[in-house]
């Protein structure tokens, strides 16, 4: 009932999972991270403990021996399905022979893709290409899970999904940064008839107000802001700004690339 990825990405040191399934708040349940420790995702006839005992079995061993260690000791193991990451990117993924059907993992470099009650094997395949792509870990993850959707995912349908990235703690200047405590990207969309399109919407939003991005020049696009604004009743950027809590992103000159995207999609205007 629910295809998943996890994933390592060496570049933004950051683990990550992404899921999808026709079940309320899978978010709550499938994955399991933990900064410079690792990512698993269970699920099927998910045990949850394989997530607290998972990541701390993962301090100390690899993917693969940790993945032995849960499934061995589980007299249900053969309803289970679980992928795990570690800390150096090391991926081992497992599909018990009795997950509803179809059921079944790929493990690549640095990733697992694993799902039950899919559409097909296509599903998995189509996951796992977008997973070996490029881009940054949150737009690897998402197109991935958009890609199985494509495909069919979950054979029931869709009701929720989520994406929750953590990576290696930062010291930073910002007066508000998630990434002190190692939190990157946590978003879950609980109960919705189209969660990875609410997804991707809230990603842009988390992505404009917390991430790094190319800033851009105010005067470049001063004639499409002032209408934008106009439209929606503000007579200043900043103003708009505050309100919306982008001020991490203004400099009063320049604005985050992501934030303007946001703002000119009032007048139906898209940046290159």
């Amino acid at each position: 009932m629910t295809f998943s990825i996890v994933l390592y990405d060496a570049n933004d040191e950051a683990w990550g999972v992404g899921v999808a399934s026709k079940f309320l708040a899978v978010g709550a349940f499938v994955p399991w991270l933990e900064p410079n420790v690792g990512a698993i995702a269970t699920q099927a006839l998910a045990n949850l403990e394989y997530g607290p005992k998972g990541l701390k079995l993962l301090k100390k061993r690899s993917a693969q021996e940790v993945l032995t260690i849960l499934t061995s000791k589980d007299p249900l193991r053969d309803h289970r399905q679980i992928g795990i990451v570690d800390s150096k990117g090391n991926a081992a993924a497992y599909t018990g022979k009795n997950c509803y059907p179809y059921a079944s993992h790929i493990v690549g470099n640095n990733f697992s893709v694993q799902g039950n009650i899919l559409a097909g094997y296509e599903v998995l395949e189509s996951m796992a290409k977008e997973a070996e792509g490029r881009g940054r870990i949150y737009e690897k993850i998402l197109n991935s899970l958009k890609a199985g959707e494509l495909k069919g995912g979950d054979k029931r349908g869709k009701q929720s999904a989520a994406m929750i990235i953590v990576k290696k703690a930062s010291k930073t200047e910002k007066e508000f940064d998630p990434t002190v405590v190692g939190k990157y990207i946590d978003i879950r969309i609980d109960d919705n008839i189209e969660p990875l399109k609410e997804m991707e919407r809230i990603l842009e939003l988390w992505s404009a107000t917390f991430i790094e991005e190319e800033m851009i020049d105010v005067s470049i696009y001063e004639k499409e802001i002032k209408e934008a604004l106009k439209r929606m009743g503000y007579s200043d950027l900043k103003t708009w700004v505050e309100i919306n809590n982008f001020e991490g992103k203004y400099t009063g000159s320049k604005i985050g690339k992501t934030v303007l995207k946001i703002l000119l999609k009032q007048i139906d205007f898209e940046i290159k």
